[in-house]
């Protein structure tokens, strides 16, 4: 996807087919048309984003990396990032919208960082939540461990480097972070702008593009689920019928897509790209 001079390359780190209420609070019967496979599954994504502007290369969540599900195919993010032309002394910033582990899996070994050159960003409130000297229990929405190392562990070599922003805004040129709480307390979406485009990674506000069809859903991984609820309907009623691009880590594929109105009464319909126009 390329949004005025800014060019967006998904990611992956593999991808699952699971029962769509494993995840999300909608049984497969309950679930519009078009969103889940001829098995009544839902793909699930694991993964980041590839952002190049004419200066910095970016990436936007590092996965759940390598070893972190030994029996399930992801792990992948490396092979795509050199398949993309990339090497990892290459890029010059790594965003994390949220600390889950499975948004952090290849930043460090738990003693290595990967992306050694790079300025490294989340939101302060992820991390003083997640990290900081009272960090939240090992257990609970977001902290399971699945043989991964564990958030804090996996970042402690970040601790002293990266940068804690505590106020939406730009933090790379054309790239802002904007709170979005709920699943995580300090999540954050991705806004990229450049002449006069726009788009948003949602990253775990959504996890598959139905959720914004209704104001209902919740997930079984947000830490606060009414919380990230609100979050979610005042994303949704922002995009409904704007220009703006949108896409989330965990939606198979990555696509792009709109959030459209479709009649009078406000029924809302998701448009993947390139059948908006």
């Amino acid at each position: 996807m390329r949004i005025g001079d800014i060019d967006i390359t998904p990611l992956s780190d593999g991808e699952l087919r699971i029962p769509p209420d494993a995840l999300l609070s909608k049984p497969a019967a309950e679930w519009p048309d078009g969103f889940l496979d001829a098995d009544g599954l839902m793909g699930v994504n694991f993964g980041g984003f590839l952002v190049r502007t004419r200066e910095r290369l970016v990436i936007v969540d590092t996965g759940i990396g390598g070893g972190a599900l030994p029996e399930l195919p992801v792990g992948t993010l490396p092979q795509r990032l050199a398949e993309a032309g990339v090497r990892v002394d290459d890029v010059t910033d790594v965003i994390f919208t949220h600390l889950h582990f499975d948004h952090v899996g290849w930043a460090t070994d738990g003693t290595r960082i990967l992306f050694s050159h790079a300025e490294h960003h989340c939101h302060a409130i992820d991390w003083h939540h997640w990290c900081g000297a009272d960090p939240a229990p090992e257990t609970g929405p977001g902290r399971e461990d699945f043989g991964a190392i564990p958030a804090p562990a996996r970042l402690a070599p970040l601790a002293d480097r990266i940068h804690k922003h505590i106020a939406d805004g730009e933090i790379i040129p054309g790239i802002a972070l904007r709170l979005a709480p709920g699943h995580s307390p300090g999540h954050c979406v991705v806004e990229i702008r450049s002449r006069g485009e726009r788009a948003l990674l949602l990253a775990d506000a959504a996890h598959n593009p139905a959720q914004l069809l209704s104001d209902d859903w919740t997930s079984a991984t947000d830490v606060d689920p009414e919380l990230a609820r609100a979050t979610r309907a005042a994303l949704a009623h922002e995009l409904l019928d704007s220009d703006t691009y949108v896409t989330m880590t965990h939606d198979a594929g990555n696509r792009f897509g709109r959030l459209v109105t479709v009649n009078g009464d406000g029924e809302r319909a998701w448009r993947y790209a390139p059948s908006i126009e």
